[in-house]
């Protein structure tokens, strides 16, 4: 049995070890600690600094190199996509001004027209479901034959939309129907169509906004997450559905803060479904719609790939020999190799080498 004794020899080892402790800590250790402790203090708000530098650096140097791509595009794209008429779709407000950056830029380029489509929040909002099945409803009763049966109604409409525009006029699809197919979405609030639809698209980019700016600020938690898998669904079909049709794709997303760990760009950018497509990011970006429009002329003549300046891109920009200035211009501004494309050279994710002379396909 343990005795007064022995807690009162622990209690006095305790004081003794705390006192000194305090003693120590109060004479020889208080300078090598503080001094340690300072010094580990300064290194770290150097390099603190030489980071925060370092970092500014690459801001200008990107600023610099997004302000001459931005400032060349015209001249580099001019007459790229002669003879082609190219839909623009967009979904959402938020990239308007791109779009219109866009537009310009494919005009520039010899398109033959630039029809726009906007989808509309309708297509994923949790509480539009009806309107969205009355819309297939009556598709499937003047043009049955537009439909997938084998989709859900939620994929109905975005695979119906790539249908429209990619499918050829038939004794069973004539024009007069096609118009009517798309009266009924726009009607429903479906989407919104800017200029001409063409009987059928040549090429196509899909001008998506970062997601952030699909939040509806009244969703509770479940609501929430039903509209944004419903978003996703929304995209995900309608590019899918493209990359089967073999219709030359570009998906260009904003990603502020350079971050496409989220949304649609993550979930195409490593997915077989998709490899067909090419996708830029930095749609917000001066050069954001420069860059869309260079893959979309890889695009046009067999190649694909990842462009943009997040990490699981594939370039700064696609090894076009259009962008060869570009290339300079990234050697000067960073020091590094550009993407080292040149006449003649085969495309970084081509299909197939890029023709020497720079035209396209026939």
């Amino acid at each position: 049995m343990i005795d007064f004794r022995y807690h009162l020899v622990s209690l006095i080892s305790v004081f003794l070890a705390l006192a000194v402790g305090i003693v120590l800590g109060a004479g020889p250790l208080r300078e090598s600690l503080g001094a340690q402790l300072a010094g580990q203090v300064e290194q770290l708000r150097t390099e603190q600094d030489d980071l925060r530098a370092e970092a500014e650096d690459l801001r200008t140097q990107n600023d610099q190199l997004a302000g001459f791509i931005n400032e060349i595009g015209p001249e580099l794209v001019a007459g790229t996509l002669e003879d082609n008429d190219v839909v623009v779709i967009s979904d959402h407000n938020s990239t308007r001004q791109a779009v219109q950056h866009l537009t310009s830029l494919l005009e520039h380029a010899g398109a033959r027209s630039v029809p726009r489509i906007s989808l509309q929040p309708a297509l994923w909002d949790p509480a539009a479901e009806q309107r969205r099945s009355d819309a297939v409803d009556s598709v499937a009763g003047i043009a049955p034959v537009l439909l997938d049966r084998g989709l859900e109604d939620d994929e109905q409409v975005p695979a119906l939309i790539v249908t429209l525009l990619t499918q050829d006029s038939s004794a069973e699809v004539t024009p007069e129907l096609r118009s009517q197919v798309w009266q009924v979405l726009i009607d429903n609030q479906l989407v919104t169509v800017d200029g001409d639809i063409p009987p059928r698209a040549s090429a196509v980019v899909y001008a998506a906004a970062e997601p952030s700016q699909f939040t509806v600020d009244s969703d509770d938690d479940p609501t929430a997450a039903e509209r944004a898998q419903q978003l996703l669904t929304v995209q995900s079909r309608l590019l899918a559905t493209l990359a089967q049709t073999r219709t030359p794709t570009v998906l260009s997303v904003a990603t502020p803060h350079n971050d496409g760990t989220v949304g649609i760009l993550r979930s195409v950018r490593g997915d077989s479904t998709f490899s067909e497509l090419s996708t830029t990011d930095r749609l917000q970006s001066a050069d954001g719609p420069v860059l869309a429009v260079l893959a979309l002329i890889e695009q046009v003549r067999g190649g694909a790939g990842d462009y943009g300046t997040t990490a699981d891109a594939d370039a700064r920009v696609p090894g076009l020999p259009e962008a060869t200035l570009i290339d300079e211009q990234i050697e000067e501004t960073t020091g590094t190799e550009g993407t080292g494309a040149g006449p003649g050279d085969t495309d970084p994710g081509s299909r197939e080498p890029a023709p020497s002379d720079g035209g396209g396909a026939e």
